[in-house]
């Protein structure tokens, strides 16, 4: 009769556990809550892309599709190498105090390609593009063994703790693009773009504490403690979204407006989702070792899942002036993009069959393996300025923000559900270069500084100051969960462009 009612105390506490972990284990790695991440190394990327109200050249499908017909005439092939990116991240006091994570990566990768042309139609102009609009790849391991004394029984045990960490996420777009020049003044034009974006994402960690025990004859007691916890999402996401640009000039002055659709799915596919906490051999003051023992397992996978990933509505403006007679100019470009309400981005199926009958029963939410998202409405601006230094050679550089959509985000009546571990920082960008023309081709050599952080972040584990059952963390084998982890992002890019024009012979004109 006394066990029952213990063992309920236990499963309460673990429940604890399981919330505690869902709310502090938020700010980890860059994954898709940065919508300005994009550098399509082109002349719109050394603006900071503030080209809504033109000069986005062979971007201007993705920035403004109404300024397409600014393109030089003729066939226009754009090619764009991203020579190197380089990104480094420091997470202090991550896993405990004074114990950091620092990772960084290297990433070599072709990012845009458009075709565009101006069809015998006056006014018109066509393009097609396939770009890649976002690519981010974070990986952070750590492992330590030592002797601490952690369990109730005297005497000191080896400690073993590990965390692994990998999320890497892209978003390809294809799409294609019609602009009409109604007058000298005023044009408009409408893009439509297939979206693929791919997830791949592991979250885990690992503690255990072995104490050898005592001897019994020639056999050696001992008792190995565990707490552990893992989760796993992969899919791919194929979506439709539409952009409608207007543009309209007047003297020195271009202002553009753009609004762009939220994405509709078309379907997913590769869909696998997991999820695994355990704890083992863990005793607390007023019970026996081993009661409050409990694995809970579930892995989902193609017809069991579905899986959304949604984009914003997104409204844009800009207006760029024009110091004729300095050969300079100014542009600035600001994007409001609208929240998303709580959704399930992975939707399992509830399974009754991942744990035992008692610990089920007392799980306040029993859509174990599913994983929802939400991201509040933010704004981006970027001021940009450009210097044509003599006719075939113009110096550019710019200044933009990317805030994070998940700041202090509340998923309502979400509240209670998993969620991928994602970051909370906001990154600022510097970007400079030159344009230059050769043979009436246009390439571009330039550089982007970017520089986030964020400071008083919940730690993500407690490895140094362990105890066998923390309470106000709920977490075994761990320390209590403290808000002072400091996140920095330095990131550092080199890109070249070329767009590459095919004149043709316009009616009239001598050889």
């Amino acid at each position: 009769m006394l066990n029952k009612p213990i063992y309920r105390i236990t499963i309460k506490h673990y429940l604890l556990s399981v919330f505690l972990l869902l709310a502090v284990c938020t700010s980890y790695a860059q994954l898709m809550n940065h919508y300005w991440v994009h550098n399509f190394n082109s002349t719109s990327s050394l603006l900071g892309g503030a080209v809504v109200a033109g000069d986005a050249n062979n971007t201007a499908i993705f920035y403004n599709p109404a300024t397409i017909g600014e393109m030089q005439s003729g066939n226009n092939l754009s090619l764009a190498a991203n020579l190197f990116s380089w990104n480094f991240y420091n997470f202090d006091n991550a896993l405990g105090d004074g114990i950091d994570l620092q990772t960084d990566n290297f990433l070599v990768q072709p990012q845009f390609l458009s075709y565009s042309y101006k069809p015998q139609q006056k006014g018109l102009s066509i393009s097609i593009a396939a770009l890649t609009r976002v690519k981010e790849r974070l990986e952070m391991t750590y492992s330590d063994s030592r002797y601490v004394d952690v369990l109730s029984k005297p005497g000191e045990e080896k400690y073993n703790t590990s965390y692994n960490f990998r999320n890497d996420f892209s978003d390809s777009w294809i799409g294609v693009a019609i602009s009409h020049k109604i007058s000298p003044k005023f044009s408009y034009g409408i893009s439509l773009f297939g979206s693929g974006a791919t997830l791949n994402y592991r979250f885990n960690y690992s503690v255990t504490a072995i104490n050898s025990g005592d001897t019994l004859g020639e056999f050696q007691l001992s008792r190995i403690a565990e707490g552990s916890y893992s989760e796993f999402v992969k899919f791919n996401d194929y979506r439709l979204i539409a952009k409608l640009g207007i543009t309209y000039k007047v003297q020195n002055w271009r202002f553009g407006l753009t609004f762009t659709s939220p994405s509709w799915r078309l379907f997913s596919s590769g869909k696998r989702a997991q999820r695994i906490d355990q704890q083992i051999n863990i005793s607390r003051d007023e019970m026996p070792a081993g009661v409050s023992d409990y694995v809970i397992f579930d892995g989902q996978e193609k017809s069991q899942l579905s899986t959304n990933f949604k984009m914003p509505f997104s409204a844009g403006a800009g207006f760029i002036y024009n110091f004729k007679s300095k050969g300079q100019k100014v542009y600035f470009s600001a994007e409001f993009f609208g929240g998303l309400k709580g959704y399930k981005m992975v939707d399992a199926e509830v399974n009754p069959d991942i744990t035992s009958n008692t610990v089920y029963d007392t799980l306040s939410n029993k859509d174990w393996t599913s994983f929802v998202y939400a991201a509040n409405p933010v704004i981006n601006i970027s001021v940009g300025y450009s210097w044509t230094l003599k006719n075939d050679l113009v110096f550019l550089n710019a200044l933009r923000t990317d805030f994070s959509a998940v700041n202090n985000l509340k998923l309502d009546n979400y509240e209670n559900y998993n969620s991928i571990k994602t970051t909370s920082y906001n990154i600022y960008h510097y970007s400079g270069g030159v344009e230059f023309s050769f043979k009436n081709n246009r390439f571009i050599a330039g550089a982007d500084l970017a520089f986030g952080y964020q400071k008083n972040l919940r730690q993500i584990a407690n490895f140094s100051d362990p105890e066998e059952y923390n309470e106000s963390s709920g977490r075994a084998l761990q320390g209590s969960i403290e808000n002072n982890m400091d996140m920095y992002y330095f990131g550092f890019s080199i890109y070249l462009g070329a767009t590459l024009n095919f004149a043709r012979k316009e009616p009239g004109t001598k050889k």
